[in-house]
């Protein structure tokens, strides 16, 4: 008994947990979360935290009412606070098209999360074992997950959720529920193999037992060694996408690949699903198969635009590869001379100031793509800023001709991915500048001007290399 409250106690130095914690114990009344609950009101006195009870009723069995009662009933017995709340585990699996498991996994931990905000709680408090432990990594091997998934759980994760029992065996908690004189509740649904967990526990795990009578402690210790070498790997990870990513947007991240195919394939495997996940707005992380014809197209040097799920697009261009979310609304605005105009959405400001010629003559030499001149009294007092359209055409600076846009983004390499973040600067029919690329000859400055249109073009990005 004394080991199993050592071990809990080394969970709790590990995350600093002090005087002035606040902790939320998840207790379903089941055997695992009294025994934690027990132990954590026994070292309540020695570290001086305090207790939050949380209990959710699922709503998926008609005595599921009676568990919560008996937790309050614990709480009040021991002078305790606890919130208990009931929501329907069922319905939202069904209307968010998830298994009963998932949706609530979901739901247990959204409720965790609002007690700790409306008491000020920093940590959550979790009854997982060693049980626990070995079933998550046959589940997840069963779902071919990597190492990431096969590190499984953690006495620690994110500073916030502890589990001061996962080094326990099954056998120790029933032991200490006996020998404390505990009483608990018992949840048939534990018991039925219509649920994988279960069925792991209840036929897999035993069948295994009989090639390796160790087999738990066999799965919890792979466990820990595929963790370390999962934060290895992470950390590698990080390190590589610094000098892998060009540019990093809201919905847009640019890849140079040809710096990413250097790195060993685990790494490039990485970077490619935390640039993915980084975009998406899904929860769950893109499977093998995704990541891995992503980095067939890299290494193929593919540039043909392809949709991805959650809609997400991907492009190769030169030794550049984009990953995309989503497309930009169509743009119709109007940019005052001087003045300013900022697309928060798209993170975009262009700004218009007029200057001397005799200024611009000093600056004209630094000019480039984001930063153009124009014949002031040409331009005019306000100019149209809008998306490009269908059939747009201009005359480029220094060309005779009129030019298709179509055509002179063929002529630049551009992108089909970011076709729509072209935008186009236009006094009526006639266009002044094709942003980010060329300004045109109409709108120029030459020995006729007596005010220059200075124009300013910037994107705001979270990480240019």
């Amino acid at each position: 008994m004394e080991l199993i409250v050592h071990s809990a106690r080394q969970v709790l130095f590990q995350a600093k947990v002090g005087a002035d914690s606040r902790l939320i114990v998840a207790v379903s009344g089941g055997i695992d979360s009294i025994v934690l609950l027990d132990i954590l009101d026994q070292l309540r006195g020695e570290l001086g935290y305090q207790l939050h009870l949380a209990h959710l009723d699922h709503a998926l069995r008609p005595e599921s009412s009676a568990d919560g009662s008996f937790v309050a009933e614990e709480a009040s017995r021991r002078g305790l606070p606890c919130t208990v709340e009931r929501r329907d585990v069922g319905e939202h699996a069904q209307e968010e098209k998830l298994s009963l498991e998932e949706a609530g996994r979901l739901l247990r931990y959204a409720f965790f999360e609002e007690v700790a905000r409306c008491v000020g709680a920093s940590f959550v408090v979790l009854g997982h074992h060693a049980e626990d432990q070995a079933e998550t990594v046959l589940m997840r091997l069963l779902r071919g997950s990597g190492a990431t998934g096969l590190g499984a759980m953690e006495a620690v994760r994110e500073g916030r959720y502890l589990r001061p029992l996962l080094s326990a065996r099954r056998t120790e908690i029933e032991t200490y529920a006996q020998q404390r004189g505990l009483c608990h509740r018992e949840d048939a649904s534990n018991r039925d193999v219509h649920f994988l967990r279960n069925r792991i526990r209840w036929e897999l795990l035993p069948l295994l037992e009989e090639y390796n009578p160790k087999i738990t402690e066999t799965l919890n210790r792979t466990a820990r060694l595929l963790k370390d070498e999962d934060q290895l790997l992470s950390d590698l990870a990080e390190e590589a996408i610094t000098a892998v990513v060009c540019e990093s947007y809201n919905d847009k991240i640019i890849l140079d690949s040809s710096v990413l195919v250097d790195y060993h394939i685990a790494v490039q495997r990485r970077v490619v699903r935390a640039v993915l996940q980084g975009l998406s707005a899904a929860e769950s992380p893109f499977n093998f198969a995704v990541v891995e014809q992503i980095l067939d197209w890299i290494r193929a040097g593919d540039k043909r635009l392809h949709e991805l799920r959650g809609g997400l697009r991907c492009q190769g261009n030169g030794s550049r590869y984009f990953l995309r979310r989503g497309h930009w609304p169509p743009v119709e605005s109007v940019l005052a001379v001087p003045g300013a105009v900022a697309l928060v959405d798209q993170g975009i400001e262009i700004r218009a100031e007029i200057v001397s010629v005799e200024f611009f003559v000093k600056i004209k030499d630094g000019l480039g793509a984001g930063q153009v001149a124009f014949d002031a009294d040409r331009l005019g007092a306000q100019v149209q800023l809008r998306s490009m359209r269908r059939g747009d055409r201009f005359r480029p600076l220094g060309m005779v001709g009129h030019k298709k846009l179509s055509d002179l983004l063929i002529d630049a390499k551009w992108p089909r991915i970011l076709r729509d973040e072209i935008l186009v600067l236009a006094q009526g029919e006639d266009i002044a500048w094709v942003l980010p690329l060329r300004s045109s000859h109409t709108f120029r400055v030459d020995s006729t001007t007596r005010r220059v249109a200075l124009c300013h073009f910037r994107r705001r990005t979270d990480n240019r290399a």
